[in-house]
């Protein structure tokens, strides 16, 4: 027997519950007698396939093992405990013989009790076990039919199955035992409900629920009294204590204030969040700010330079191909000096053509070169437009300072107000840093060249 300290005793734990008939959900509504009512879900047969650990039926236990039979009421039931059903079948059927009315199929037609001990007085178990057993062997006497033993649970338990009699009395006459001879609390709480027909005419204001609970206390006093007490255990688990109205307003406006408080925790901290996800956004724009500013910077000035050098290669090509011209020209004009000296009419006139179609030549490359040179100044008015719309935006990011992009461009001379060894420097020093940022050639001034249109 278990020598547990006062303080540290353990409750005991004996439950009581009904099977119905038949399996019926909670949800499906059944009509009785005129009434629509929610019947019981647990059928007799049920509690024995949970029991026996049928598949199916036992999903609350991740690793059952076989179930031991402490008692059975006959070899027929203890090789076949599913046949208790039957016999509860039985009793139902013989309600109908006794009364008159048939049982109904969600009245209730079989008792099971559940008596179990904490993990940590596994030792005292088996004493505890045979002594429980011999409390319901004295209690119920025949109408105790079957209890089963498991061990594969977080605490060690037996499940007892009990039946009413009925059969034929001595007298010959059919009997058959109500319910209440296995259930304290049902066989309460219908007394209740008949006696309050009996005085008013109706079930209404019967107070059923207080005698089901009383009934069942006194149930769990006399099992300790006679069984749990001899083991250390006490009637009744922690409890909570009970406080006069004063204290329990005090209690329940300290633990409002203490939900307030948890809630403007969570409402604050919520804040938090959502401020540190503003500054990583505000983070996030000013670096693409930056990438977007540098990216630009670089693809106009390698445009720029691209355009320029492209021009010069043109004009370079193109002159080359004037000099040749002009070259070939003083060749033909020596070549008809020459041939006029000698007398050579045919050659010179021959000589003179060639030189007019030279000249409308040259007149064509001259216009050809003139029109690159407009479209190389266009190119660059373009790209001078192109930088005074990037200095306009570098400076219009300045004014994002409190963004925290002053740094950026405190190398090329466009940040706010400078600090540290930066805070010497002068506005005038500031101002030939920016000009120098954004020097660009000044487009030559438009003219038109005014053709020569002479001919020979």
């Amino acid at each position: 027997m278990n020598d547990t300290p006062q303080n540290q005793q353990r409750a005991q734990f004996i439950n009581k519950i009904w099977a119905a008939r038949v399996q019926l959900d909670k949800k499906e509504k059944v009509i009785v007698r005129g009434r629509e009512i929610t019947p019981v879900a647990w059928s007799a047969l049920d509690l024995l396939m949970e029991a026996l650990r049928k598949d199916g039926h036992i999903p609350h236990v991740p690793a059952p093992k076989s179930p031991g039979i402490l008692y059975a009421c006959s070899d027929e039931i203890r090789n076949d405990p599913l046949k208790v059903a039957d016999l509860a079948d039985a009793w139902a059927d013989s309600r109908k013989v006794v009364t008159g009315r048939a049982h109904q199929r969600n009245s209730p037609v079989m008792a099971s009790t559940v008596v179990s001990l904490p993990k940590e007085m596994d030792d005292d178990w088996p004493a505890f076990r045979d002594a429980s057993l011999k409390w319901m062997k004295e209690k119920y006497g025949a109408r105790l039919k079957l209890v089963i033993e498991h061990e594969d649970e977080e605490n060690k338990h037996f499940h007892s199955y009990c039946i009413p009699l009925h059969g034929i009395s001595e007298d010959g006459k059919p009997f058959s035992e109500p319910f209440a001879t296995v259930h304290e609390g049902y066989g309460e709480s219908r007394k209740a409900r008949r006696g309050a027909i009996e005085k008013s005419g109706s079930s209404q204001g019967a107070k059923t629920g207080k005698a089901f609970v009383d009934a069942m206390k006194e149930y769990q006093d006399k099992f300790h009294h006679d069984v749990a007490r001899h083991f250390n255990l006490s009637r009744l688990g922690p409890q909570k204590k009970k406080l006069n109205h004063t204290e329990a307003v005090r209690q329940r406006d300290i633990k409002k204030a203490e939900e307030a408080r948890l809630e403007a925790e969570k409402m604050k901290e919520k804040a938090f969040e959502e401020v540190r996800a503003a500054m990583e956004a505000r983070r996030l724009a000013n670096e693409e700010i930056v990438r977007k500013a540098a990216e630009a910077q670089e693809e106009a000035v390698k445009v720029s330079r691209q355009v320029i050098e492209d021009a010069k290669e043109r004009a370079k090509v193109e002159g080359q191909r004037i000099l040749k011209i002009a070259q070939l020209a003083a060749e033909e004009n020596e070549r008809t000096i020459q041939a006029l000296l000698k007398g050579d009419e045919n050659v010179a006139v021959r000589v003179f053509k060639e030189n007019i179609q030279l000249k409308e030549d040259l007149r064509l490359t001259d216009r050809a070169l003139h029109i690159a040179k407009q479209e190389m100044e266009f190119w660059k008015n373009k790209f001078h437009s192109a930088y005074s719309w990037l200095k306009d935006a570098v400076i219009k990011l300045e004014s994002f300072g409190f963004f925290g992009l002053s740094h950026i461009f405190k190398k090329y001379g466009t940040g706010g107000n400078d600090s540290g060894a930066d805070s010497g420097r002068s506005a005038a020093s500031t101002a030939e840093e920016k000009k120098k940022l954004f020097d660009l050639p000044k487009p030559a001034p438009k003219h038109r060249k005014i053709e020569d249109d002479d001919g020979y």
